[in-house]
């Protein structure tokens, strides 16, 4: 199995765990996608997660400008869709494999919509 779809899978085990409510996995708008759409209390939560073998980036270096811009066209695609009436909130999750097992670092608002 390849190690983006171990680290989606741990990824959804973390946030049920969490008591999220999973809605969507790997919802696709064109060529855009989101990997994770969740409910956490009242707000919508789009979540991208990234899975590495070592963290060597910054972590808020993950997420680049233009994958943000598609993040958050797919996810207004999304809300619009399925008349969505929540908050929305953009997280990351990191999930790191060490040896044989993983780490999780999950970043509540990552990024916030921007609009140039």
């Amino acid at each position: 199995m390849k190690l983006g779809l171990i680290g989606e899978n741990r990824a959804v085990e973390f946030f049920i765990e969490k008591k999220y409510q999973i809605i969507q996995r790997n919802w696709k708008f064109n060529k855009y996608e989101i990997d994770i759409i969740a409910i956490d209390n009242k707000e919508l939560v789009i979540i991208e997660v990234k899975t590495r073998t070592n963290s060597l980036q910054n972590i808020k270096e993950i997420i680049t400008k233009s994958q943000q811009k598609r993040i958050i066209s797919a996810a207004d695609s999304f809300i619009k869709e399925n008349k969505i009436d929540l908050d929305v909130r953009f997280d990351m999750i990191l999930v790191e494999k060490i040896i044989k097992s993983y780490k999780f670092t999950h970043i509540k608002e990552i990024f916030y919509p921007t609009f140039d």
